[in-house]
């Protein structure tokens, strides 16, 4: 198995996804069998809510501010020092089974690695009500009539969302840190990184006072270098 440093992804697109991976891989029953505090496994999830947030706020490259840089930098760091902490104490085998080993996205190192190419999928997106508040589910695949791609080039989906208030956002909504939409958009251009999965159902939630506003969801495909691709279509969903 790889050692040091091996296992991580080069990635933070691809570091967020597997930690991910492994904090919902790590039921109730799979943290007891591997003797997993609750407080280190709430550790781990706040330091990857951390990490999501702060890559979030660096996104935008008209607002970044060298603070939010900086702060992304060492929510980034704390986030590996867990995740190296956790494949040291409790990530082994046994009591792990090899398939285990394998949910949480560890594979043996490829001492031939072959170069992985940009991704040529591109992904459509379904939405659904789940049923609860303020929430909606986002369905991942290939377009119809395409085939679903497991390859390292179409690794998993970057998901992107907007939301338009009914009529259009005003300019004072428009310029806030939610960037509310003014008319609906054209392509995934108009709309913010929401979330990398590598999951085919994502739960999308909303803030209580967008009850009423418009969801504006597409995704595309992104290799494990963070490399994407094409722009799915655009859908939409009333926000309940």
């Amino acid at each position: 198995m790889a050692t040091g440093n091996d296992w991580l992804p080069s990635s933070r697109t691809g570091i967020l996804a597997m930690a991910h991976e492994q904090i919902t891989y790590m039921t109730s029953e799979r943290r007891t069998a591997w003797g997993v505090p609750a407080e280190k496994f709430t550790e781990y999830g706040l330091a990857y809510a951390d990490a999501q947030a702060a890559l979030q706020k660096v996104l935008d490259k008209a607002e970044r501010t060298h603070v939010q840089t900086v702060a992304c930098q060492q929510a980034f760091e704390a986030l590996k020092k867990i995740m190296r902490f956790f494949r040291d104490r409790y990530f082994k085998i046994p009591p792990l089974s090899e398939a285990d080993w394998a949910a949480l996205g560890f594979r043996e190192k490829d001492p031939h690695p072959t170069p992985t190419p940009p991704p040529t999928g591109v992904p459509a997106v379904a939405l659904s009500y789940p049923g609860g508040p303020h929430s909606l589910d986002a369905h991942l695949g290939p377009m119809p009539g395409t085939e679903a791609l497991e390859s390292d080039s179409d690794y998993g989906y970057a998901i992107y969302a907007g939301i338009m208030p009914p009529g259009g956002a005003t300019l004072e909504q428009a310029a806030s840190d939610k960037h509310y939409l003014q008319a609906p958009p054209v392509d995934g251009k108009g709309l913010q990184h929401y979330r990398f999965t590598r999951r085919r159902k994502e739960r999308l939630t909303f803030e209580g006072a967008e009850a009423g506003m418009t969801a504006y969801v597409c995704a595309r495909y992104e290799n494990r270098k963070g490399q994407v691709g094409q722009w799915g279509p655009v859908v939409s969903a009333v926000i309940p």
